[in-house]
């Protein structure tokens, strides 16, 4: 029987950063992962933000975690030789002046001079802009699928991943260890994203899942490097390719592609963009989204050595980082998480 410190279950975001932290700690470690499902990472537009929202909120948490995983992306970039984090900043160009002004006056209303600066009108000759807008410094987007492929290469050159469906039938838990088939471990975590909810040990979690779908475009003769947001965004991947997005849709929990979230996009996407352009492809993801929009983070109220880490949703390229390491210093060094991100704020719902 093989030996391991943790065995991970899903290699979504969660699970890949949740892994590479471990193995830098010299921990064994096996990720099982069923890469014949589709995942929301698969398909992650990967934005990242400090200030969003009609009301200018800032990123929970926007000034320990921002820092804290720019420099983590660009060690991982180093260290794999892989390019994948693109700090292209965010442009929201005003839609009308009733949000002018509102953004204005919440501009001089708090201190977010740290993220946000204006942009005088008609700036930028591809999309419409004559009462100008916000330029929002520290955002971007994270190529997740690349990323994700690439610690999948370096999880299996570490003899720590193996590719199948888990079979929760097949888990054994004792106070010692877990044994699932022939490996064994002082702990199993799992990272499951929307899977979850088919999870029997927490299922009883108050996820809120949100399917999401995006568009891939090709445009000729634009030439914006920012996000551009305004209602919807386009995300700049390069070779005169763009992403469009994106819908939020709570009622139908599905993979498939439709035609109303594709007219969604494209009509509130011909609303400022001036330039021609050609939808090539369009994705549907289901984010792993909660009811309090926080993580959950911590183990098992009846079983200590099995754990969650999940419930990033639509910022988990921003939490991730900084949460693994929280789940890091947890498993390892007994560390308490945060209150807002432990599971013991939902061990009421749980019962035996």
């Amino acid at each position: 029987m093989q030996q391991f410190d943790y065995i991970i279950v899903g290699q979504g975001i969660a699970g890949s950063l949740l892994g590479y932290q471990l193995l830098k700690a010299d921990r064994r470690v096996l990720i099982l992962n069923d890469e014949s499902i589709p995942t929301s990472s698969a398909v992650a537009g990967g934005i990242f933000n400090p200030i969003t929202g009609k009301n200018l909120d800032k990123t929970w948490l926007a000034d320990s975690i921002f820092p804290y995983f720019k420099d983590f992306y660009l060690s991982l970039e180093n260290e794999t030789h892989c390019h994948f984090y693109h700090e292209t900043n965010l442009y929201r160009p005003y839609a009308n002046e009733q949000q002018r002004r509102h953004f204005l006056q919440l501009t001089d209303e708090y201190d977010l001079d740290t993220y946000i600066r204006l942009v005088k009108p008609d700036a930028y000759k591809e999309v419409e802009n004559h009462l100008g807008g916000l330029f929002t410094t520290s955002a971007g987007w994270v190529d997740v699928p690349l990323m994700i492929g690439v610690l999948r290469k370096l999880f299996i050159q570490s003899n720590a991943y193996h590719n199948e469906r888990f079979d929760y039938q097949a888990l054994e838990i004792s106070e010692e260890k877990v044994i699932y088939k022939n490996f064994q471990a002082s702990k199993i975590i799992f990272c499951e994203g929307y899977y979850a909810s088919q999870n029997p040990y927490f299922n009883w979690l108050p996820f809120n899942p949100a399917k999401g779908e995006t568009l891939i475009a090709t445009m000729q003769t634009y030439s914006i490097k920012e996000i551009v947001n305004q209602g919807a965004w386009i995300i700049p991947l390069g070779n005169q390719q763009y992403r469009f997005g994106s819908t939020y849709v709570w009622n139908q929990l599905d993979w498939q592609t439709t035609k109303e979230s594709k007219e969604t996009i494209t009509s509130k996407i011909d609303k400022f963009l001036k330039t021609p352009y050609q939808i090539t492809e369009q994705q549907a993801g289901i984010r792993p989204t909660t009811k309090d929009r926080r993580p959950f983070m911590g183990n098992h109220p009846a079983y200590p050595n099995v754990y969650v880490f999940n419930g990033l949703g639509t910022k988990g390229v921003s939490l991730a980082p900084y949460f693994a390491e929280h789940m890091l210093y947890f498993l390892e060094k007994e560390k308490d998480l945060m209150p807002e991100s432990n599971i013991q704020r939902f061990y009421s719902l749980y019962s035996l």
